[in-house]
């Protein structure tokens, strides 16, 4: 076990050995915070394209930025730029909350925006994606949820995403709920939970989830997206029947991650962030990953 658990170390510092690390935000107490950028080979070939940032799971007190790396990777492969970014939990930053984690989501699509000609992307083709914990955070960000800010020197107005797509999503929260114990408060509970900024006036979103989720059962996926849709927002859900937790990951469950990417690369088609090409030679990262 020993063994195993040091040959992943090793990958994942391996993988984030190949990215280029930029700060995006300063922190007063702890770690500076940073995405780590995967970019296409021929990124400055063509024009501009679209950029996506990952927000991992582990439920605001832990998780590894790593998560995303193969979806992450996957994408670079398709032609888009991305970062998997880190933000604060308790684990990295003792003494923080879920509105800090919220916080800095919000800070890290600002400072893509405000880079974006030297990061070679496309600022109106801004998509983020995230899983439990880091769903709810990239949720936050997309539907305009009222976090309070510290900072002035950043534009409000750029600070939502122009697309998400949310895996395993922490949608609501509330006491006894997963996750709940991570809020100081009640305030801050509700404040975080998606359902308050619900509206027609939200960018295209997609929601992933299991069936067989015992963290956030699938009814709360469904009554959030009867919501949405009572609302005519540009929102899709896609269930994945029998699927727990953490289905969406490479090495977790590799056939349900492929499909998963599957009906992503169909929404990012639709809302015209990536085309969607049938000749497409793309791979599961696992085969090429060598490649980067």
């Amino acid at each position: 076990m020993q063994r195993s658990i040091k040959l992943l170390g090793e990958r994942e510092k391996q993988l984030l050995e190949s990215a280029q690390p930029l700060k995006y935000r300063e922190v007063r107490e702890g770690a500076d915070l940073v995405i780590h950028f995967y970019f296409p080979k021929d990124l400055k070939e063509k024009d501009p394209g679209p950029v996506f940032l990952f927000y991992n799971s582990g439920a605001w007190d832990r998780g590894s930025v790593i998560q995303f790396a193969p979806h992450a990777l996957y994408y670079v492969e398709r032609g888009a730029v991305c970062g998997l970014v880190e933000y604060r939990n308790q684990a990295s930053h003792p003494g923080v909350n879920p509105v800090d984690a919220a916080r800095d989501s919000q800070l890290s699509i600002q400072f893509v925006r405000h880079h974006a000609e030297s990061l070679h992307v496309d600022p109106d083709k801004l998509v983020v994606f995230g899983g439990g914990a880091g769903a709810n955070i990239a949720g936050c960000a997309a539907m305009k949820a009222h976090i309070p800010t510290e900072e002035s020197s950043y534009n409000l107005s750029k600070r939502r995403p122009d697309g998400a797509v949310l895996f395993s999503t922490i949608i609501d929260i509330q006491k006894g709920s997963y996750g709940a114990e991570a809020f100081p408060d009640g305030e801050s509970a509700r404040r975080m939970s998606l359902s308050r900024y619900i509206s027609g006036g939200v960018p295209p979103m997609m929601m992933i989830h299991g069936t067989a989720d015992r963290l956030v059962p699938f009814r709360e996926a469904r009554e959030f997206a009867n919501k949405m849709e009572r609302k005519r927002s540009p929102f899709t859900l896609i269930e994945f029947e029998g699927r727990d937790q953490n289905f969406f990951n490479m090495n977790t469950d590799p056939v349900s991650y492929e499909a998963a990417l599957y009906n992503v690369d169909a929404f990012l088609d639709e809302h015209g962030f990536l085309e969607k090409r049938d000749d497409d030679e793309s791979r599961l990262i696992s085969w090429r990953e060598s490649d980067f």
